[in-house]
């Protein structure tokens, strides 16, 4: 999927930006503060609503501004087809998408048709953080992988919801028990996926991690988030005690963890800090080989500051790996040299401004 034209208007500096990208690599440079990395979290918002800085997509609206609005044509290179999307929001919530010139419902249809990958100076936390970082993680692999996917977890937040309620109010057994086959149901099937989705992973990973000749060994595992000698049937049953103290659900999917190992112990414990950097983008690239052989399109790939990051030879062997996935990609930083002798197109932000050349 390649992204050929991209408008934002009042998205914190950007007031009115207006960008023709280079179909494989463009560099953004400049002085820190100058609004490189709102570039990138526009693309992102655009794409699903939020970005690596803000869940809160309200939060990204010039000051004083009633709205941000932004646009994009792109193109798919499997279907051949190019679509233009839109999207305006305002302070007050409100919220309008369109595709094609048409209005559409929800995000999520321009979600799958844009999928974008985001390497930020914050991706260690996927190593560093607590399980919902690497749920996370997992579930945006099957988001594009799995259409189904957000149906299914739809349906077993709602059940989970309304037990969880059921649970705050003190409501009987025979009550809370109705909301018990739905949440075992989509809990089963989103467990299922999650841990083939894993398998695929972990098969990608070590082949990765194979050509980088690392002295030690990474594997990943999946727990599924409660008991497995226990059907969850049975365990959402006997615990209910248990619930009915911590009112809410211990136990399901939404406790599930990906563990990533190094050596049989915690990445986390063993791993120096450039280390964990390293290891967390080659996770990433192995996601992008699973959805690749999946036949999704090759995700946009959002580097943010990636020279404070990564040392040069690691910096141009992503660069390299992700011209291999034919991933078109936009990277930021103070200096990018290392890089400009690439094909690429060369912007430098000044004062919310984007200038052509480094």
């Amino acid at each position: 999927m390649i992204l050929s034209t991209f408008e934002a208007n009042e998205l914190r500096c950007l007031v009115d930006l207006a960008v023709t990208p280079h179909p494989t690599l463009n560099l953004i440079t400049g002085n820190n503060g100058t609004g490189k990395s709102s570039i990138l979290e526009a693309i992102q918002c655009l794409a699903t609503g939020h970005t690596f800085r803000t869940r809160r997509p309200r939060e990204l609206i010039t000051h004083n501004a009633p709205s941000l609005r932004l646009t994009a044509k792109f193109y798919d290179e499997r279907s051949e087809r190019e679509y233009r999307v839109g999207c305006e929001r305002h302070r007050d919530g409100g919220v309008h998408f369109r595709l094609n010139f048409e209005d559409i419902k929800s995000q999520a249809e321009i979600a799958r048709l844009m999928p974008v990958k985001v390497l930020s100076p914050e991706s260690h936390q996927l190593i560093q953080d607590g399980p919902e970082e690497r749920r996370r993680f997992l579930d945006w692999g099957l988001f594009h992988v799995k259409p189904q996917f957000m149906s299914v977890w739809g349906q077993y937040k709602r059940s989970l919801s309304q037990r969880n309620q059921l649970l705050r109010d003190n409501a009987t057994d025979k009550d809370i028990d109705t909301w018990n086959s739905p949440l075992v149901a989509a809990g089963l099937e989103l467990h299922q996926s999650r841990a083939e989705f894993v398998s695929l992973l972990n098969t990608a990973l070590q082949s990765r991690w194979r050509v980088l000749d690392e002295v030690f060994h990474v594997e990943l595992s999946y727990r599924p988030g409660w008991d497995e000698k226990n059907s969850l049937e049975n365990t959402l049953t006997n615990n209910i005690i248990h619930h009915r103290r911590m009112k809410t659900t211990t136990d399901g999917p939404h406790r599930a963890e990906l563990s990533i190992k190094v050596d049989g112990k915690p990445g986390k414990q063993v791993l120096s800090r450039g280390q964990q950097k390293t290891l967390v983008y080659v996770l990433h690239l192995s996601q992008l080989d699973v959805l690749k052989d999946a036949g999704i399109a090759s995700p946009m790939v959002l580097c943010d500051d990636l020279s404070s990051e990564l040392d040069e030879n690691h910096t141009n062997y992503l660069v390299d790996q992700l011209h291999t996935l034919k991933s078109q990609l936009f990277i930021t930083g103070v200096d990018l040299s290392v890089l400009s002798g690439r094909s690429c197109e060369e912007f430098r932000m000044h004062g919310g401004m984007l200038q052509n050349g480094l």
